[in-house]
């Protein structure tokens, strides 16, 4: 009986034995990758053995014979590289991908289902993360939607139009902060439109023109006061416009910080949140007894002209012609209270000057450094004198310069 028993377990272990390496032989991944690369690799040997034997092997093609095994070949290979591309670029429902969640179908930049996509999606920059959400049209960015950085950062929101901003948006710091808002054509700013310093504070609003400020428009101090009112042109403050103007039209237009300095009959008004000084005539013989602005000191050292920045002698030369004048002079009130405003003081020095505080920013000059010399160009342009100075005359970078009216 023992020996009956013995067997039955024998033969039932051995069974088992069998089956249970049968099972871990299925289970390997290394079988099943083996069993699969012998797999493919007998037909693709028999897909590839194209050599015909007979005439019945052939597809005659316009006079051509051709294989039937090779362009079975042919089609397979061509099938099997469309599938793998239309599943590598095919819209991919990536729930929670993008910065705003959500189950919109999402596409790689490039995939040839975005070319036939109509509505709101995501699309995937090149390096995988998610650059766009919004609505797209024929395979181009359309409509509204929002544009995000690498690290998830929105960088615009608002109208597309092919691709790029188009209609009204906000473009935003990589800080996050608000950059600009207003309108956009083809990526650059154009229209009206309020542009932000990186600290958070509105520096602009008005109107835009090829990307510039240009046209009429506000300039806010870093405080988010408004200091002027006036036209731009090019991105530049147009400060032409403040010759002929009285006094009272001018504190309309300037709102902010400022220093008033009288020396006998010279009167000039420092406006230094933008750069400039301001020299008038005595209105008393006026009936409102009012002042005419007839000089304006610019503290920049470059002017823009023809659609460029000019900021050598020799190219203002080029452009204008012969200047009418050069040479040196000595400064008069206004020119000696703009160069004392200059930060680098190794360009020019310091005009000394003794003055009197008769209030907070009225100033009465008693006496200053009227030999103190520049060296000027002067060009007609339009109807006014425009003045530059400079160390010298073999300088060709001038430091400031004056509008006057001619």
């Amino acid at each position: 009986m023992n020996q009956l028993l013995k067997s039955m377990f024998s033969a039932i272990t051995v069974r088992f034995i069998s089956i249970w390496a049968k099972l871990r032989l299925l289970t390997s991944p290394l079988w099943w990758r083996t069993k699969g690369f012998n797999t493919l690799r007998t037909f693709f040997a028999k897909l590839f053995n194209v050599k015909p034997r007979n005439k019945k092997d052939y597809y005659t093609i316009l006079g051509w014979m051709v294989s039937k095994k090779l362009a079975f070949a042919v089609t397979i290979i061509v099938g099997v590289l469309s599938v793998y591309y239309i599943l590598a670029f095919s819209p991919l429902a990536l729930k929670g991908a993008g910065p705003d969640g959500g189950n919109l179908p999402a596409y790689k930049y490039n995939s040839i289902p975005l070319k036939f996509a109509k509505g709101d999606v995501r699309i995937k920059a090149g390096s995988g993360y998610i650059a766009y959400i919004g609505k797209v049209e024929k395979g181009q960015v359309k409509g509204q939607g929002k544009l995000y950085g690498k690290d998830g950062n929105l960088i615009y929101e608002g109208d597309f139009d092919k691709n790029m901003y188009n209609g009204t948006g906000r473009l935003y710091y990589d800080t996050g902060g608000l950059k600009y808002e207003g309108g956009f054509a083809d990526n650059i700013y154009q229209g009206l439109g309020k542009q932000y310093r990186a600290a958070g504070s509105l520096e602009y609003d008005g109107e835009f023109l090829y990307g510039e400020r240009n046209g009429r428009g506000m300039l806010y101090n870093a405080s988010g006061a408004q200091i002027y009112e006036g036209v731009f042109q090019t991105g530049h403050i147009l400060y032409s416009e403040l010759i002929g103007k009285n006094t009272s039209a001018v504190a309309d237009m300037y709102t902010g910080l400022q220093n008033v300095y009288s020396f006998e009959n010279d009167y000039c008004v420092e406006m230094r949140e933008i750069n400039a000084v301001y020299a008038v005539d005595g209105g008393q013989d006026t009936l409102e007894a009012d002042w005419v602005i007839k000089n304006v000191l610019v503290l920049e050292d470059s002017v823009y002209m023809g659609n460029k920045s000019l900021n050598q002698i020799n190219q203002l030369t080029e452009y204008l012609g012969t200047p009418d004048y050069y040479g040196e002079t000595w400064v008069n009130l206004a020119e000696a209270v703009t160069i004392n405003l200059i930060d680098n003081k190794s360009i020019t020095g310091t005009v000394e000057m003794d003055k009197t505080a008769v209030f907070d920013n009225v100033f009465n000059v008693n006496d200053y450094d009227m030999d103190f010399g520049v060296y000027i160009f002067a060009y007609r342009i339009d109807g006014l004198l425009y003045t530059f100075y400079c160390t010298g005359s073999s300088a060709q970078n001038f430091f400031m310069y004056a509008i006057t009216s001619d």
